[in-house]
């Protein structure tokens, strides 16, 4: 019987749609590249930097995002410094919106232990819990863990607060590497929520969290 369920949050329950757009915005009104050059240019470096990240020493995102943003200065020689970009990023962060269909969580709250785990510094994602009223009863962020899925420890410690056991819950995520494996890994039955249609024979698959009511567990 399942008592508990862990959420992923951006791609889950919060969207992540051209999560890098208002800082390539802010880059582009301080240099001379476009838009569309910056943009494509801060998801390369992302995938760069944030590659295997959770195989390394713990370091909080923004140590990797300083690292990113650097290079994007020096690159398109902009005018503003890395802190600034980073909290201006931070802030978009913690203003984007919940899905629609994130409402069921409020149902979902009253009948299970419901605990949210990200991948991602603590500061934004506190605003954008906040902003959306988004119900949860545990929130762990890789930053509080020290660990980053899909490493066993976040999922771990996030039972352990939960009070409950591997049997007991399902993860709800919505990447195959980052989410389900990380759930495999640490026995955890992983619910893929496919919003794009992408994995059409991925099972278990939900296309809507509201799914989730009506799924065989």
């Amino acid at each position: 019987m399942i008592k508990g369920m862990i959420f992923d949050l951006f791609g889950t329950i919060v969207s992540n749609h051209r999560l890098f757009g208002p800082v390539c915005e802010k880059m582009a009104n301080d240099g001379t590249a476009d838009f569309e050059e910056l943009e494509n240019e801060f998801v390369r470096l992302y995938r760069k930097h944030f590659k295997d990240y959770h195989k390394s020493a713990f370091q909080p995102e923004k140590f990797y995002y300083y690292l990113l943003i650097d290079e994007m200065i020096r690159k398109f020689d902009l005018s503003g410094d890395i802190e600034s970009y980073c909290n201006y990023m931070y802030s978009s962060f913690g203003k984007l919106p919940a899905y629609p269909d994130a409402k069921i969580l409020k149902k979902l709250f009253r009948e299970y232990t419901i605990a949210i785990i990200t991948n991602a510094d603590t500061s934004f994602v506190n605003e954008a819990i906040r902003n959306n009223r988004i119900p949860h009863h545990v929130l762990l962020t890789s930053e509080m863990a020290r660990s980053y899925k899909p490493s066993c420890e976040i999922f771990d410690r996030a039972l352990h607060l939960m009070g409950l056991e591997r049997d007991d819950v399902i993860f709800v995520g919505d990447s195959i590497r980052v989410d389900m494996m990380g759930a495999a890994g640490a026995g955890i039955k992983g619910v893929l929520i496919d919003r794009s249609g992408s994995y059409p024979d991925y099972a278990p698959r939900i296309t809507s969290l509201e799914e989730l009511q009506h799924i065989v567990l």
